[in-house]
C-alpha cells in the first residue's frame, strides 16, 4: 500500500520531533551530570556539539535532511544546555 504525501510528511515530522526530544534530553542529562561532578572543561563541547551532529547525520536519509537536522540539533543542544545551566545548576 502506497502512502500519500500527507502521511509521508507526518512521519517525517514525527521523526524530526523525536530527534529533537532525544537531543534535548541527552543535553540536559549531560549538563546536570557534569555539574554534579563539578567537571567543566572544553571537552564538554564534545557532547554539546559532536553528539547532535552525529545523530543528525546518522539518523536521516538524504544529505539535505542530514545537514538540516545536524544544524537544528546542535542549536537545540546549545539552547537546552544554556537553559538547564542557568536554571538548574551551579553555573548561575
Amino acid at each position: 500500500m502506497r502512502m500519500n504525501r500527507v502521511e509521508v510528511r507526518s512521519k517525517r515530522l514525527a521523526r524530526y520531533a523525536i530527534q529533537v526530544a532525544v537531543v534535548a534530553v541527552l543535553a540536559s542529562a549531560s549538563n546536570l551530570f557534569t555539574d554534579r561532578l563539578s567537571f567543566r572543561s572544553p571537552t564538554n563541547a564534545l557532547w554539546m556539539i559532536a553528539l547532535p551532529l552525529l545523530l543528525g547525520i546518522i539518523l536521516n536519509r538524504t544529505w539535505a535532511e542530514r545537514m538540516l537536522m545536524a544544524a537544528v540539533l546542535v542549536v537545540v543542544s546549545l539552547l537546552t544546555s544554556v537553559a538547564i545551566g542557568v536554571n538548574f545548576t551551579s553555573y548561575n
